[in-house]
């Protein structure tokens, strides 16, 4: 196993320089191993472990073995103590995630202070079929399908050709100290799972199934630089300054891989990729939402533009007021005296505008578009579509902000007045 382990570095590059390598350990027997291939090779090693205070007494011991093991050997040992649970807690992500990010963020500090070349992982070849079931189960794009990559910027998995059996057999032979993880054998976590359920089921059918995935993933690996450079030469011939033009989508080959390669960067998943295909022969205006951005369609193209806050639909507040009790008609622009006795208050709902909308302006007795309305008001289209309307019984009382209904106003009859009040 030395030996391959040598023959990966020099083969993909890993081989060190002159700088250190510094090796991730959890205390687990990958780390370990890892860790000791390194030290036995004769590299130039420090060693990174994160105690995430997850697990009590043992993860205490874990940080223990690993700090004994590195000064036995006068190796560097570099420690993070995380507050795992209480980060969870106040950035409302999972365990899991914040998990990930402390520790890259350590690696990363680790790194630029301590000249070490790059943090070299113990994941091995189960790990990268996991990941690519995974991936799958998530509806994955062909990155997805190389599961774990053998390398990435500042990231090296020198076992990623290793089975987990080949690690064991050489930790045990060695004599390698190592510490079990009981959480390894919880199947809530989603890992857990697809390593101890799925893949024992799917390998009832096919033994060979681990190895077969393996090779999908490191061929996949091998020729990502070419399905790259596909896409960056096809995208700039769809991508005009004007937006995403649909007639170069149409012509292509393979619309959903490049919309998907585009838009991804902005949240988008396969399934909204999708939905982005279908609007390409909708009218203007449809449009297609991720969290934080939308894809709207704008007559020959498609245009990819961050979602305002702003345009989050509002709350409102009603109040109930005798008309003598009321001083004043002029208001705020955010609220609206109507007549009481005209609204029933649950039936009151806010949307945006749609074509065909029409409503008695105050002031007015015949009705007129809001499409009009809006190109009187010489209003965008951008300031358009912030624009709410507040109905009832599908008709319209307020266009926020601008306009009452005339048909709802309070007059010399009004007896009893309700005050809209629409927060943002």
């Amino acid at each position: 196993m030395q030996n391959r382990f040598l023959s990966v570095l020099s083969k993909f590059g890993f081989y060190p320089s002159q700088q250190p390598i510094l090796v991730a350990v959890s205390g687990g027997v990958d780390s370990m191993v890892l860790a000791a291939l390194f030290y036995e090779s004769g590299i130039e090693i420090g060693i990174a472990h994160c105690n995430y205070q997850l697990r009590e007494e043992a993860s205490g011991k874990d940080e223990d073995l690993v700090r004994n093991w590195c000064s036995e050997r006068g190796i560097p040992f570099h420690l993070a103590r995380i507050d795992t649970e209480g980060l969870a807690k106040t950035t409302s992500h999972s365990i899991q995630m914040v998990a990930r990010d402390e520790r890259y963020r350590f690696f990363k500090q680790l790194l630029n202070s301590h000249n070490y070349s790059v943090t070299a992982l113990a994941h091995h070849a189960d790990d990268r079929v996991e990941t690519l079931l995974m991936n799958i189960l998530r509806g994955t794009g062909i990155r997805g399908l190389q599961g774990m990559p053998s390398k990435r910027k500042g990231i090296i998995r020198p076992l990623i050709g290793f089975t987990k059996k080949e690690i064991r057999d050489y930790g045990r032979e060695r004599q390698i100290p190592h510490r079990e993880d009981a959480s390894n054998a919880q199947t809530y976590y989603h890992r857990n799972w697809v390593r101890l359920k799925l893949i024992p089921m799917l390998s009832v059918k096919d033994e060979s199934l681990t190895q077969k995935l393996d090779v999908l993933g490191e061929n996949v690996e091998k020729r990502l630089p070419e399905y790259e450079n596909w896409v960056n030469t096809n995208l700039s011939n769809i991508i005009e300054p004007t937006g995403i033009s649909i007639e170069n989508i149409k012509a292509s080959n393979a619309p959903f891989t490049l919309l998907k390669e585009y838009l991804k960067a902005y949240g988008f998943s396969s399934d909204m990729v999708f939905e982005v295909l279908a609007i390409l022969d909708s009218n203007s205006g449809t449009e297609v939402q991720s969290a934080s951005h939308r894809v709207i369609k704008d007559r020959s193209y498609l245009l990819v533009e961050e979602i305002d806050e702003s345009q989050a639909k509002p709350s409102i507040k009603l109040e109930n007021f005798n008309r003598e009790d009321i001083s004043t008609l002029k208001t705020d622009e955010n609220v609206a005296l109507v007549d009481a006795e005209m609204v029933n208050p649950s039936e009151l709902t806010l949307r945006n505008w749609e074509q065909g909308d029409r409503f008695k302006p105050l002031g007015m007795k015949g009705w007129k578009k809001l499409s009009d309305f809006f190109i009187d008001e010489k209003i965008s289209v951008s300031e358009k579509e912030k624009i709410w309307l507040l109905t009832h019984n599908e008709n319209i009382i307020w266009v926020v902000g601008m306009r009452l209904d005339n048909r709802f106003k309070v007059s010399s009859k009004t007896q009893k007045v309700l005050k809209i009040t629409v927060c943002r």
